[in-house]
């Protein structure tokens, strides 16, 4: 009998469709202020928030952008971070985000957080709000049960003006993440349930975005550069706090070749062979 082949570790094959971002509601003060959104884009240590998460190396990947890595028309830019900039984030930049948020002139206004009342959420929510009073915010946290805090930062007439949100697309392409979470349409559709929970609208990017759409069939190269662009307008425009993205770590065994996995759907196995 043969002894069972080892595990091995198969890097950069990770699945990376899950998005833990926070909200800044675009239509309530003071995040109606672009500075001041951008100053806590700047500010908010993500590695710390993997941290609290228990995530780390394999489990997830920071990020500061809207489209996950290895998504259609995905091109890293990282504006809000310290270090050098080349398209990735590298650490918080807290002089830039306190110069931004007295910039804003919006520093006299309330900031409710709003977290889930699990340890974790307990303990993210504690964190936020004693980076807001660093920035000058005068910061309260909230702490809800899971299901009354999604009740709540959905219902656009709750006025919820900042929390965490969880987005996984159900396929993998650009249009899943901005056509049902960061348009227009998404939002005005039903302010009362709705999956634009940061109330975003920009109606150029809608336009991009349904250029892109009209020629990823025909043209998927300038789709993706259209994309691109897209992304880079909101990334840029700050309606959320992107985190991290999802990055689940794959074994197999030594015996397996030509391991491949899609963004979607998981383990390819018709392109998989077994010595």
């Amino acid at each position: 009998m043969s002894s069972p082949a080892p595990l091995v570790f198969v890097p950069g094959l990770s699945q990376r469709l899950f998005t833990t971002f926070l909200f800044l509601n675009t239509r309530q003060p003071p995040f109606t202020s672009l500075k001041a959104r951008q100053a806590v884009n700047y500010a908010i240590d993500r590695a710390r928030i993997m941290q609290i998460y228990h995530d780390g190396p394999g489990e997830a990947a920071v990020t500061c952008q809207i489209l996950p890595a290895d998504f259609p028309g995905h091109q890293p830019h990282c504006p809000y971070t310290s270090g050098p900039r080349d398209g990735y984030r590298h650490g918080p930049d807290l002089a830039t985000a306190r110069r931004l948020a007295q910039q804003s002139g919006t520093t006299n206004v309330p900031v409710t957080v709003r977290e889930s009342a699990d340890k974790q959420g307990k303990e993210v929510g504690a964190y936020l709000v004693r980076l807001l009073r660093q920035l000058g915010y005068r910061a309260t946290l909230r702490t809800p049960s899971p299901g009354a805090l999604y009740a709540a930062v959905s219902n656009s007439r709750v006025k919820v003006q900042m929390g965490p949100y969880v987005w996984a697309a159900d396929f993998p392409t650009a249009s899943d993440f901005f056509g049902p979470i960061l348009s227009c349409q998404s939002f005005y559709g039903d302010p009362a349930n709705t999956l634009n929970v940061a109330e975003y609208c920009n109606p150029h990017v809608d336009e991009l975005a349904s250029q892109a759409q009209a020629q990823e069939l025909t043209d998927p190269a300038a789709a993706r550069k259209l994309w691109a662009q897209v992304d880079r307008i909101v990334t840029d425009q700050a309606p959320w706090v992107p985190l991290e993205n999802a990055a689940p770590t794959v074994f197999v065994s030594s015996r397996v070749g030509n391991y491949q996995q899609s963004a979607e759907y998981g383990p390819l196995l018709d392109q998989t062979w077994v010595r």
